[in-house]
Formats: structure tokens, C-alpha cells, sequence
């Protein structure tokens, strides 16, 4: 289900009952097969549940994409949301490293991160508004350096926690300018 196809929500592909019968697998051999493949069975489930979650709230143009960003391209009023799908119980953006939250920012477009947990509602944020300090922080410095907004890099340069970030995650936004110079000769010899 994880392709570049868009999203039909009353077409979904049977399952391979006959692939199960002509291997001749018994019960001990399927439950096997499904605990070792729980997570990415349930991954896969999140992520055809937000493709109707999404439908019902109005977004067109759904697509299942495989990004390192995000899981789910679509639109709505006009703008292009990346979509990011998180079923855990934990902080959604966790695991988001800065190396993604660089990523993140060189989308044209705002991310979301689309939260789904059995005991709650579906939630869409922006994942800007989601992350730790540290990243958000990251996220403010590259989007400033992106947009080339000098009024918002001298706001963070004051700040001590921008500091902090420059020392820790002086990697990434090296390789993130030196992107965003690669993009901009890309398209001034176009």
C-alpha cells in the first residue's frame, strides 16, 4: 500500500490468502509470521485509516508517498500539506531527528504530523508547533535561513537556547545551507 498511487477509499487490495494456501502454512507458522510483522502491519493499517480520516476532513488529492519526511501528500483550500503519520503513545516527534527536521524545512509547504491513538481523536498539527525546544528551536533558525528572513535571525541570535542549537546541531545546518545553495544554483541555470 505504500506507493506513489492515489488513494480510493472503497478499492483495497484482498489480501494474499492464496499466496497463505499455496505455501501451505499452518496457524503456528501465520501467528508466527504476523507477531514478527505486528509493527509494520499496523503501520501500514495507520496509514489507510488517515487516508479516510483525511477524506472526511476535506483533503483532496491524497497520495501515499515514501519520503523520509512524511507518509502522505495531499491538498486542501489550495495549499499542499506533507503529512506525517503517528499511531504511538509517546510524543509524536520523538524520534524526529535534526537531520529530519532539516528535511522538514526544505519542503515547499507546511508538515503536519496527523496523531492517531485508539483512546483519543485523530489530531492534525503542524509539527512545528509539536516538537522539543531544541528542535523547535532548529526548525525557527532553518526556516529563517530558508526564507532568508533577517529580522527572525537577529530575534533568534538573542536568544540563548539559538546558541546552544548552533553548537549542537552545527552539522545539520551546514549540510542544510549548503542544500539550499545546490537548490539555488539548480534553478538559476534553468
Amino acid at each position: 500500500m505504500h506507493n506513489k498511487a492515489k488513494h480510493t477509499s472503497n478499492h483495497v487490495d484482498t489480501l494474499p490468502i492464496d499466496t497463505i494456501i499455496d505455501q501451505q502454512l499452518d496457524r503456528e507458522e501465520i501467528e508466527y509470521a504476523l507477531k514478527k510483522a505486528r509493527g509494520i502491519i499496523i503501520g501500514y493499517a495507520m496509514e489507510y485509516r488517515a487516508l479516510k480520516i483525511l477524506e472526511k476532513q476535506g483533503f483532496k488529492n491524497l497520495k501515499l508517498v515514501t519520503a523520509p519526511t512524511h507518509d502522505i501528500e495531499a491538498a486542501r483550500n489550495g495549499e499542499k500539506y506533507y503529512i506525517e503519520v503517528k499511531a504511538s503513545r509517546y510524543n509524536p516527534t520523538k524520534h524526529y531527528t535534526s537531520w529530519k527536521i532539516a528535511m522538514i524545512t526544505l519542503l515547499n509547504g507546511e508538515h503536519y504530523t496527523l496523531i492517531i491513538r485508539p483512546d483519543n481523536k485523530p489530531v492534525l498539527k503542524p509539527t512545528k508547533e509539536i516538537l522539543s525546544p531544541p528542535k523547535k528551536t532548529l526548525y525557527s533558525l532553518l526556516k529563517a535561513i530558508k526564507n532568508k528572513d533577517l529580522e527572525q535571525l537577529r530575534k533568534l541570535a538573542t536568544r540563548p537556547e539559538t546558541k546552544k542549537t548552533l553548537k549542537q546541531y552545527s552539522r545539520t545546518i551546514k549540510w542544510f545551507t549548503q542544500k539550499l545553495r545546490k537548490q539555488s544554483n539548480t534553478k538559476t541555470n534553468q
